[in-house]
């Protein structure tokens, strides 16, 4: 498993402490397959890159666009994502991406996009920055907003409060979690999808190959999916939120 450095709690801690829920769920999910989790830290455009070479298996939590398609099977891992955008409490409410036009956005280089660049938003660059960091800056108001996982957002508030940081439950639908395993993965291989809709948007719902089930890629779908049902996933998640 291939992971920035820097932390995202609960899901997992600053290198090269690799402790949290993605830990737990993967470490248990390999088990039932006979594998090992082996987890690498660096910045996140490199991680992406040793992914399409398949240097490194899988990213445990990735947002779909069809450009990393090219390079990785998206699987759900049984958690949910739920995305929002943050900013300085003194902002106003957020009702839409474009109520964002005129001011900077924070992004993690090699961060999804999410259609931010269809609006005329203005875009700084970070490499790994931590949420820590990124509070400081709105609170600096050196950047107007952030984008973020709203669970992982309230854990850090949970812990850290500040009455300086306002959450804009907008403008993203919850959706399964997915994980983003190399095509290039030793332990990878696929077919065409022959329900594959080209005449329609490409998406997690609509993608070009399926796993082969010989492959280890698909048995850690499958006890991914069965943890799910079973409720272990849930058991998991309760240990950390």
């Amino acid at each position: 498993m291939g992971y920035r450095t820097s932390l995202k709690l609960p899901f997992i801690e600053q290198a090269p402490n690799n402790q949290g829920l993605y830990f737990s769920l993967y470490n248990k999910a390999l088990a039932e397959i006979g594998c090992t989790l082996t987890v690498v830290r660096a910045p996140k455009k490199r991680i992406l890159k040793m992914l399409a070479e398949g240097q490194v298996d899988f990213y445990p939590g990735l947002g779909y666009n069809p450009e990393r398609e090219q390079y990785l099977h998206f699987l759900k891992n049984g958690l949910v994502s739920n995305t929002v955008i943050i900013s300085h409490q003194d902002s106003p409410d957020i009702s839409q991406l474009s109520d964002m036009e005129g001011k900077t956005l924070l992004m993690a280089i090699g961060a999804n996009t999410l259609g931010i660049e269809l609006f005329n938003i203005a875009i700084r660059n970070a490499y790994d920055i931590t949420i820590s960091s990124v509070i400081k800056l709105l609170e600096q108001k050196r950047v107007d907003y952030y984008i973020y996982n709203e669970d992982a957002m309230r854990y850090h508030l949970k812990v850290n409060p500040n009455k300086n940081i306002k959450i804009h439950l907008c403008c993203f639908d919850s959706q399964p979690m997915h994980l983003g395993f190399s095509k290039r993965s030793k332990y990878a291989s696929a077919h065409k999808n022959d329900d594959f809709n080209s005449t329609i948007v490409a998406s997690t719902n609509n993608l070009i190959e399926h796993l082969n089930k010989d492959t280890k890629a698909y048995q850690f779908k499958q006890v991914l999916h069965q943890m799910l049902l079973s409720s272990e996933t849930e058991v998991l998640r309760k240990q950390y939120f």
